[in-house]
């Protein structure tokens, strides 16, 4: 459903139409706008501004009250072009004197009390800028409430941490727009974010209410001086023309935390405003007095096109579909670049799920928000037979994780793996639950899976506790198994924060005895990998040091800071996966050599990353985990040696469970009897003497 549509529907269905209309001029365009009474409201729609789907229009909320004294309701403005276009006459009183401000508050009043937004996609995106939360909650619920727009019509642009925080609490996280991690979803946000003012010119408009123009696109516009000249003349002077009453053009208008109204993108900061405006300054003044022919003004345009390439940060930046480009521009067009802080643009893993729509839980029960697949619930219904006696559901949020290389250019919502957060009225803090769908359909694999986790936690594996729901999907009119597993505490190897290894009396040095304690844990892990025999036949991969082992951290007291304290395994995918099965010492040596080789390239890669320790210190701790973890697992097999091996939880042949858990069992304590032959062909592959 189209929210703007909806929204003029409604006003001209329960709306009076002002008699009068009101005519101005913006950028040299005649523009006429009318005006609809909703009871004590006012919408004020530019001339054909919902007829055309691609222009995108600017949209602008305000209480009455902040630009007339005493006045109730709001006014609502729809506009092409970039938000000036109906700010200025809304707050100098052109606007049926709806406003009555004084000069020196106008800009005060549009940075700091009116609500900007754009249409995009079918839906409303509210910006928060510099406009307090409250206010911008405040106009969400008046549209979605008042005004009955949809409530997937209406989304929130800008993930500030008060936004999150409230939209989490009433189970809504995904009405604030998600953020893209693969370059594919990038390219979609930058394409739904290219606007125009009323020029040619196509900017990438940012959630902040920047205008960033590319490279390539003012290559575009440098082009137009031979082939047409009105066109080229009218660009200009959108770029650097004055539109305010302070002398400003859109280059030079201060818009958010030093960016202008209109951005050159790609060079550094403050560079088109030393070298490349004035250019083009001197190029419109020429052209205004006549002091310049046609061939010249090519000649000049050509001028500064090269003065823009030679601002470029790096070659990349002038081509659109370079991965450079597209991931720094994003950063932009989200505000993402103000919050970064130069941490560099590497998500954190929450940053690699979206959620989707779900319920808000009135009294412990679910209500379901329009978009809720049948999924998401039955997800959130069953979460109620997880409570124990008086507990209730207050929220809960449902995501779906997108790091799997498998779901990269999945569609949203269409993907194996999704997650449940969610809050009890018997719990301070926050639970998390992971939902997975089977990778394969065939009868009693789901049983298959189970008993595999259950032997291996038996042994002394660290996995996660599972449950297997069987669901019969009513629209699709067939049963589908799936599971769900606590999520486990802690960061994969590549998601820990740095923080955590820097010393507490200067940040700037390495702590060396946490480097080497996470690096007994990777040995530990590596124990249970090997213990498991984790192997995917398509990759040709261990499945190791790919974000399957959790690394929790605590705080020692006695040492004073935070140190890493387990690991465990998130996933049981791949374990009974070594494709031979025979008894021998061939088998046992090309085990020992697959796989360590893969434990020998994750530790390579961490240890790069950390200076304050030596390839052979990581080694050697991490052989010293890796030992540890082999004799604990051998140790418990020898003690429950009986209910081990005769274990046979009844499975369908075909899956050769007892054959596989018999291997498993002879492998490991082939894996503790070699040892030592072990730690030489891993300081073999490490290339260490």
């Amino acid at each position: 459903m189209n929210a703007l549509r909806t929204l003029m529907a409604r006003v001209r269905k329960t709306g009076v139409l002002r008699r009068e209309r009101v005519r101005t001029v913006a950028m040299g365009v005649e523009r006429e706008f009318a005006a609809w009474d909703v009871g004590e409201d006012t919408v004020i729609a530019e001339k054909g501004v919902a007829a055309d789907a691609t222009i995108r229009p600017s949209i602008l909320v305000a209480d009455k009250a902040d630009l007339r004294r005493g006045a109730k309701g709001r006014v609502v403005t729809l506009s092409t072009g970039n938000h000036s276009v109906a700010a200025f006459p809304l707050l100098d009183g052109r606007f049926w004197k709806i406003s009555h401000l004084n000069p020196a508050r106008r800009s005060d009043v549009l940075m700091h009390r009116i609500v900007c937004a754009n249409a995009s996609g079918g839906k409303i995106e509210l910006s928060q800028r510099d406009v307090p939360f409250k206010t911008l909650r405040s106009v969400d619920e008046w549209l979605v409430g008042v005004m009955g727009l949809p409530l997937d019509g209406v989304v929130i642009a800008e993930r500030t941490d008060t936004a999150l925080e409230y939209y989490r609490r009433h189970g809504l996280e995904w009405r604030v727009k998600p953020l893209a991690w693969t370059e594919n979803e990038m390219r979609t946000a930058l394409a739904a974010s290219k606007k125009r003012i009323s020029s040619t010119i196509s900017y990438y408009h940012s959630a902040r209410g920047v205008h960033f123009i590319s490279f390539a696109e003012f290559r575009r516009f440098a082009m137009l001086s031979g082939s047409d000249s009105l066109a080229f003349e009218k660009a200009l002077k959108e770029l650097v023309g004055v539109y305010d009453g302070n002398g400003h053009s859109f280059t030079r208008m201060l818009k958010y935390r030093g960016h202008h109204e209109i951005e050159f993108f790609g060079g550094g900061r403050g560079m088109a405003l030393e070298k490349l405006i004035p250019e083009l300054e001197g190029l419109m003044e020429s052209i205004a007095l006549g002091k310049i022919g046609q061939l010249g003004v090519i000649q000049k345009a050509g001028e500064i096109l090269s003065i823009y390439e030679s601002l470029l940060t790096s070659p990349a930046m002038a081509n659109e579909n370079s991965p450079e480009f597209i991931r720094s521009l994003y950063m932009h067009i989200t505000g993402e670049v103000y919050s970064v802080m130069g941490e560099g643009t590497t998500p954190a893993f929450d940053d690699r799920r979206t959620a989707l729509p779900g319920a808000t839980f009135v009294g412990g029960r679910p209500v379901f928000h329009p978009g809720a697949d049948e999924r998401s619930e039955v997800l959130l219904s069953n979460l109620r037979a997880l409570m124990s006696k008086d507990e209730l559901v207050e929220y809960a949020n449902v995501y779906e994780l997108r790091g799997d290389d498998a779901q990269k250019d999945t569609a949203p919502g269409a993907g194996k793996t999704r997650e449940i957060v969610y809050k009890t009225n018997r719990s301070p803090v926050e639970q998390s639950q992971i939902e997975k769908r089977f990778s394969t359909a065939k009868k009693g694999y789901s049983s298959y899976m189970l008993a595999r986790i259950e032997a291996f936690k038996a042994l002394g594996i660290a996995l996660s506790d599972y449950r297997v729901l069987r669901r019969r999907l009513q629209r699709a009119r067939r049963t589908v198994d799936y599971f769900i597993r606590k999520r486990l505490e802690g960061e994969s190897c590549d998601t820990i924060p740095a923080k955590y290894f820097c010393s507490t009396d200067d940040s700037t040095v390495e702590e060396k005895e946490v480097v080497l304690a996470l690096a007994t844990l990777m040995g530990d892990a590596a124990a249970q990998n090997l213990a498991m025999k984790k192997y995917d036949p398509e990759a040709k991969s261990a499945l190791f040091g790919v974000g399957k082992e959790i690394y929790e951290f605590e705080y020692d007291i006695i040492a004073q800071r935070v140190v890493p304290k387990s690991v465990a395994c998130c996933s049981v995918r791949g374990s009974f996966g070594w494709p031979s099965l025979d008894f021998t010492d061939e088998n046992l040596a090309a085990i020992a050599d697959f796989y360590f080789s893969a434990y020998a390239s994750a530790l390579k890669t961490y240890a790069a990353k950390h200076p304050s320790v030596t390839l052979r210190e990581a080694a050697e701790r991490f052989m010293g985990g890796f030992e540890f973890r082999t004799h604990a697992l051998e140790w418990r097999l020898s003690v429950l040696r009986e209910n081990f091996e005769n274990f046979d939880p009844g499975l369908p042949r075909g899956f050769m469970f007892g054959k596989k858990w018999r291997f498993v069992l002879w492998s490991l304590e082939r894996q503790e009897r070699r040892l030592q032959a072990l730690e030489r062909i891993f300081f073999r592959k490490l290339e260490i003497e």
